[in-house]
């Protein structure tokens, strides 16, 4: 399957689903709050191929079709859709008025994105022990600054995430401050 028949695929998941879009195309972003560390840093953890992103990916096409393959036959027709769709929205319509008040729809968002809660879970709780400590919290975020500190003053800015123009272009770190003149020497 090409790169982009699989984006767009993903892309069109994520909006049926009514979930928005799934953490930049499939869980290809910098280190964020989960600690995933794909994509922007050359591919060091599968990069934007990697193994990692089509596991999610795979699993992404066998839950959509879960879903919606109303009659188990493999292929998915836009009236199986349409009807999962409806029923989906009569499950959550408590009130019966063929529409989602925003508490009827926060307990259909909350179904859904159970399943991602899940995985944060148990990405943060490395132990397995059902608990996710300080330490399991903190660890994925712990190295944040150095790896977007582009400038070596132990701060991040937002010209920090600004990415290099042109491909293969590195960003250097400031100049350092030239030294301050002592006697006997001239400027």
């Amino acid at each position: 399957m090409k790169k982009t028949t699989k984006i767009v695929l993903a892309s069109t998941l994520a909006a049926v689903l009514g979930v928005g879009l799934v953490a930049g195309a499939v869980h290809a972003q910098a280190p964020g709050p989960m600690g995933r560390d794909m994509g922007r840093d050359g591919g060091r953890h599968g990069g934007p191929r990697g193994p990692m992103q089509r596991a999610n990916f795979a699993r992404m096409q066998e839950a959509f079709f879960d879903q919606y393959d109303t009659n188990h036959d493999g292929q998915l027709t836009q009236a199986e859709i349409d009807q999962a769709r409806k029923d989906r929205l009569a499950k959550y319509d408590t009130d019966h008025d063929g529409k989602l008040s925003l508490q009827e729809f926060q307990a259909l968002w909350l179904d859904e994105m159970r399943p991602v809660m899940v995985r944060s879970f148990q990405h943060l709780d490395r132990d397995g022990d059902a608990a996710v400590t300080q330490d399991e919290y903190l660890k994925p975020t712990a190295k944040l600054v150095e790896f977007h500190d582009r400038n070596g003053d132990g701060k991040i800015t937002k010209d920090d995430f600004k990415r290099p123009e042109r491909r293969g272009e590195t960003v250097s770190p400031a100049p350092a401050a030239p030294a301050p003149a002592t006697k006997g020497q001239s400027k």
